[in-house]
């Protein structure tokens, strides 16, 4: 894979402008989506509904919520991608940087970059079918239920990884440096 375009573009200045907007989009779209979710009255935690893979208990869900309220929410959800994504990329860029985009950490990094963008596609096609499924909620296939939960499961596997690979390169990193 040619990663060597990573070692100038996008510059780092922009990496830091791209960080700070992401978490800009994250803080400020959480709280909207929460209260709409609230306020729709859908009953399951995140990981029970996304991880379900059942059409039966989501249209269980469903029956108690103000779909139309709750619609709300996952359409909020790609600003949210937008700026995990864009967090997630940046940081994992930033820190390959710090360790040589050629050395193997640098790779991995890259790779990380990589993963937390098909995280957040994953997480946009998961809101397809949650839509989807929002259209026809009290008889949606069972397919859509599962197709739903398969991306939610790569999105979460992805972000974990992602998240846990940033924080430990990136106090790494620190320490390294400090050490310098």
């Amino acid at each position: 894979m040619k990663f060597e375009k990573f070692s100038k573009s996008p510059s780092s200045r922009n990496l830091k402008i791209l960080i700070i907007i992401g978490f800009i989009l994250c803080v400020a779209v959480i709280p909207v989506m929460q209260y709409y979710t609230g306020l729709s009255g859908f009953p399951a935690e995140i990981f029970s509904s996304q991880l379900s893979f059942n059409g039966d208990l989501m249209k269980s869900y469903y029956a108690v919520t103000d779909v139309e309220l709750y619609r709300v929410a996952p359409s909020l959800d790609y600003i949210f991608m937008v700026g995990y994504g864009t967090i997630l990329f940046s940081l994992s860029v930033l820190i390959a940087r710090k360790y040589g985009i050629a050395s193997r950490i640098g790779h991995i990094c890259l790779l990380i970059a990589i993963s937390g963008v098909i995280a957040a596609g994953c997480d946009g096609i998961e809101n397809i079918f949650i839509l989807s499924m929002l259209a026809d909620y009290t008889g949606f296939p069972n397919s859509l239920a599962i197709s739903h939960s398969v991306f939610a499961l790569i999105k979460w596997i992805l972000l974990f990884i992602s998240i846990t690979w940033v924080i430990i390169t990136g106090i790494l990193s620190v320490v390294r440096s400090k050490k310098k």
